[in-house]
């Protein structure tokens, strides 16, 4: 009886201002730094400043030029500049990358109402993961199609449950193809989780596994739209998908045993870790206890996740991680999959899983303000940089087994933002950018990744420091600026200092 009184009531965890709470709570981290330190991100900076001021810019004209065209990769190419008609580009830049765990968060929690009917306190040790390691590693168009590959989801089960599937396979036609142009790989996580919803759904219906599949791969047509676009671009050898389908790094179990390990992956590796037992833990509790429901509305859509995982290579059309990508989103529908079956269990939960979201948040907050203010030391150096300089950027960065990223590898896109500048340290990857790089005097350092200076021991990509010191083409470039380096590590006569931290310096190029 008492039970039967607690699925009537509603409890704090399941109110819809605890819901927005957590919305707001999600932000927390990126409330302080003026850059959010994801790694890729002032790389994602430089081409957005590049699309925008390029008509107006004859320095950047010199260096870059940009052909918009309809790209699976362009979710915040299109946020960031309809906000900087409101905001500066920075700020704009921060409410952006603000909104995609927001976005997350609101994602989870609203599948998780739809598939039980009220929001389960195990949903609180999904919402941590909006910080998962692709989004440190500064996935932004991923990041976003994700959050709202979560939303879509959660209207698509409603839909469904309501028996609505004209209205719902009318309206997803628009809502695919918007994820998709944000990101194609977002698109995909959103045709395999809906289809894994469906199954359930239909397997409710009391329709075999057969019968089940069928009929879900025939709802999911109408997502099916901008599949269409990528086989006419890869017939033609242009647009969305002409940078091709191939793959590398097909089952490589120990790499994905590091994606594993590597989802709270950020700064301190032991408080990173042992976040990963509270998760293990009611996963493997959801599997094994009476007192512990499972809905297969989400549980599907988390193992289809967990077998695209296994199944996907590193490499795949032109981006890399692609399986990585897929490790903490199997991991978050999992959580939001279980709920308690009884209110002592449910309460004891509740007050876990808070006090664990508190803990990530606050670590991630701190981990957050001294990457901005490592970040922000670095970046002194633009104000030294002229408008419209040529800067041949060299970033130390540690071997790729260390923990602690230290999301330097891509600050120098900064003097493209501030001074109209370029640096080697763009990428455009045919079909996945609309940039292109038009500077051919500065080969071989052009782009990504000649910028990454590695340790000799794990050294397979990036440049040698002494060699590039001293081969750079002199008459392309204006200054050079070493991240990571000493005053004085770039032993050449004709390299002036003319700026310095101790840790990094600017040098001037004298002619």
């Amino acid at each position: 009886m008492q039970d039967a009184a607690a699925r009537t009531m509603v409890r704090w965890w399941e109110t819809r201002w605890f819901a927005l709470a957590l919305v707001l709570a999600s932000a927390v981290p990126l409330l302080w730094p003026a850059l959010p330190p994801l790694g890729d991100l002032p790389g994602h900076m430089g081409r957005w400043h590049i699309a925008m001021a390029l008509p107006t810019s004859p320095d950047l004209q010199r260096y870059y030029a940009y052909h918009w065209a309809l790209i699976p990769n362009l979710g915040m190419d299109l946020l960031v500049p309809a906000l900087s008609h409101l905001f500066p580009f920075e700020v704009a830049t921060k409410l952006a990358v603000i909104a995609i765990p927001m976005l997350t968060a609101t994602g989870l929690l609203w599948a998780a109402r739809e598939a039980h009917g009220r929001i389960p306190p195990t949903a609180m040790f999904a919402l941590p993961l909006a910080y998962a390691w692709p989004f440190q590693f500064g996935f932004v168009n991923f990041a976003l199609s994700q959050a709202l590959a979560f939303c879509a989801l959660a209207l698509w089960i409603r839909l469904g449950r309501q028996d609505r599937l004209i209205i719902r396979a009318l309206l997803f036609v628009p809502i695919a193809c918007i994820i998709w142009i944000s990101h194609s790989f977002g698109w995909g996580l959103l045709g395999l989780i809906a289809a894994g919803a469906d199954i359930a759904r239909l397997r409710t219906t009391g329709r075999g596994w057969p019968a089940a599949l069928v009929g879900a791969a025939i709802q999911c047509l109408s997502m099916t739209v901008p599949l269409l676009v990528m086989l006419a671009s890869i017939g033609a050898g242009t647009g969305a998908a002409a940078g091709g389908l191939g793959g590398e790094g097909w089952f490589d179990a120990p790499v994905k045993l590091v994606w594993l390990v590597s989802l709270f992956r950020d700064h301190w590796p032991w408080f990173d870790l042992i976040s990963l037992l509270p998760l293990i833990a009611v996963l493997y509790a959801g599997m094994r206890s009476a007192r512990l429901g499972f809905s297969p509305l989400l549980g599907i859509p988390a193992l289809l996740c967990l077998a695209a995982f296994v199944v996907l290579p590193r490499l795949l059309m032109g981006g890399a991680y692609v399986d990585m990508r897929m490790a903490p989103a199997a991991v978050m529908l999992g959580l939001i999959a279980i709920a308690p079956r009884d209110s002592r269990m449910a309460r004891t939960l509740a007050v876990m899983a808070t006090a664990f979201l508190v803990l990530r948040l606050a670590g991630t907050t701190l981990s957050f303000v001294e990457r901005s203010s490592e970040q922000q030391r670095e970046l002194a150096a633009v104000a030294a940089i002229p408008h419209g300089a040529a800067v041949l950027s060299l970033v130390e960065l540690p071997c790729g087994g260390a923990w602690d990223d230290l999301r330097r590898n891509h600050l120098p896109a900064l003097a493209i933002v501030r001074r109209d500048a370029f640096t080697n340290e763009q990428w455009a990857i045919e079909g996945q950018q609309s940039l292109h790089i038009r500077y051919p005097i500065a080969a071989p350092y052009t782009g990504d990744p000649t910028q990454s200076v590695f340790p000799s021991i794990c050294s397979t990509v990036g440049s040698n420091f002494a060699k590039a010191i001293a081969r750079f083409p002199r008459a392309a470039f204006t200054h050079v600026w070493t991240i990571g380096f000493p005053p004085g590590a770039a032993k050449a006569a004709d390299l002036r200092v003319i700026w310095t931290d101790g840790q990094s310096t600017l040098y001037r190029v004298a002619r």
